[in-house]
Formats: structure tokens, C-alpha cells, sequence
């Protein structure tokens, strides 16, 4: 089903995946990124506001200062990751429960992209691949190539023996959920999953966000392809895709550096 979110932003919508494209950073998408952002990058104890540092104005400038690398890859990669956290949000049915920084340093999160549970509290690990479209490519092309990026990168690291990339999730989520009976489930069945060392008892989603002109659309029948090829080879215990088109990631970089004048 096609079906407008937001002012600019239209989804194509089925059970185990969803095309989103983004035709542009209108004031309403803008409101709500700037609406949860705090959120987004901390988790539910932003809403605490048990320290300065969850504040927007605090959070806008070390997004922009500190979290946004200069490398071009890096900055490409964090954009989509930040996009993907913004539509599941807005698409619901999945409640995203670890924070967008990450917790130990100002660098590549070494954890999971995110990490999300469901209305049965059943986890699903989801993993944000983005890239540009250059000369010799598509979105169809490129979009291909980032899901199955992202479901080669979980596939090795579920099925690897990995202490310190479970202990990171188990403790972004303490850290993200606020206290309450929910989150001492959801913990639990973490640390259950974390135990196995096998990717065919998690439930993934696989994020591919693609940054190029609306010349071609990510079309409905290559991500139908993909997500069944990806199925018929049983690696996880659930699979859900999310495409993402947007025309570029500069228009968001340049969104979010003039939050932080408006806060200086």
C-alpha cells in the first residue's frame, strides 16, 4: 500500500518490507527529527533530564561537532543510520530501545546498528548500510548491494563467538530503556540470545538507504527479489527490509548545522 507519512515522504508499504522515499527534507520531516532527536541519541532516559547533556542544545552540537565524521564514508553511513531511526519510529510496530551514540567514544559504534523489540517483546537486531549512487550505478543497483551488505555484516557477527559486541548491546539498552518491568525483560531475553552465537534464532532488519536524484525509484519488485532470496536461504528466524531513497545527505548535514547556530 502507497501511502504518504509526511509532508515528503511517501511509503510503499508490505508485510516484511517497505520502500520509503524521501523527495524532500520538508519543515514537517524537519520538525521531527528535531522533535525526537534527543531521544534518538540517547534513549528514553533523555526524557529524565537528569543531566545537562540530554538536552537538545547539548545534543545538537555534539551531533554536529563531535559525531558526524569528516570522512566522507563515515558521514554517509551515520546520515542513513539516523534516517532509518527516524522512519522505524515513524512507520511504528517496532519501538527502537538503544541510543544512536554510541556509548563508549566518540567513534564508530562497535555494537549494533539499533536495536528494536516488538508489541511480544521479541528483539530484532537491525542493521543501517547507506551509499551514493555514482556514475555506473542505480538506486535499484545500489540498494541491492547495501541490504546485502548489511545482511552479510550480522550474518558473521551472529554467528561468531563475540562477548563484547553482546555486553555492548545489553548494556546500550539498561542504559536506554527507562526503569520498568518491560526492560527487565527485554534484558533478559537479550542476554538469552546473546548465548547462542547463531544467526538463525535472531530476527534482523536490514536498512538500505540510498542517496540519489528521483531519475530512477527503487522499485517494488527488486526489493520483493531480494528480501525472497534472502528467506530462502534461512539465515535468520525473521527478516524485514527497509529501502530508503533520499536525492542527497548533504541537505540533513546542513539541516542539523543549522540547529547548532540557532543554539549557540
Amino acid at each position: 500500500m502507497r501511502r504518504q507519512l509526511l509532508d515528503g515522504v511517501i511509503i510503499n508499504e508490505f508485510d516484511e518490507y517497505k520502500i520509503i522515499e524521501i523527495t524532500n527534507l520538508s519543515d514537517e520531516l524537519k520538525d521531527k527529527i528535531k522533535d525526537e532527536l534527543t531521544v534518538i541519541c540517547h534513549g528514553q532516559c533523555a526524557l529524565s533530564g537528569i543531566t545537562q547533556y540530554y538536552s537538545f542544545e547539548k545534543t545538537i552540537l555534539e551531533l554536529v561537532n563531535c559525531r558526524l565524521s569528516p570522512d566522507k564514508n563515515k558521514r554517509v553511513g551515520a546520515i542513513g543510520e539516523l534516517l532509518l531511526n527516524v522512519i522505524i519510529r515513524m512507520v511504528g510496530g517496532l519501538e527502537i530501545i538503544s541510543p544512536f551514540f554510541n556509548m563508549e567514544e566518540r567513534n564508530v559504534k562497535k555494537g549494533f546498528d539499533i536495536i528494536a523489540c516488538d508489541a511480544s517483546n521479541g528483539i530484532w537486531i537491525i542493521e543501517s548500510k547507506a551509499g551514493e549512487v555514482g556514475s555506473d550505478s542505480n538506486s535499484n543497483k545500489k540498494v541491492e548491494e547495501r541490504i546485502n551488505e548489511a545482511k552479510r555484516d550480522l550474518q558473521k557477527r551472529l554467528n561468531e563467538e563475540n562477548a563484547q559486541l553482546w555486553l555492548n548491546a545489553i548494556n546500550s539498552v539498561r542504559a536506554s530503556m527507562g526503569g520498568s518491568d518491560e526492560k527487565n525483560v527485554v534484558l533478559k531475553i537479550l542476554g538469552e540470545k546473546s548465548d547462542t552465537n547463531v544467526s538463525t534464532d535472531k530476527n534482523v532488519v536490514l536498512g538500505g538507504t540510498v542517496f540519489c536524484s528521483f531519475d530512477s525509484n527503487i522499485d517494488e519488485a527488486k526489493v520483493e527479489s531480494i528480501y525472497e532470496k534472502i528467506r530462502e536461504q534461512e539465515l535468520f528466524s525473521n527478516v524485514k527490509i527497509i529501502a530508503i531513497q533520499k536525492k542527497t545527505m548533504e541537505a540533513v548535514v546542513e539541516f542539523l548545522s543549522g540547529l547548532t547556530e540557532v543554539v549557540k
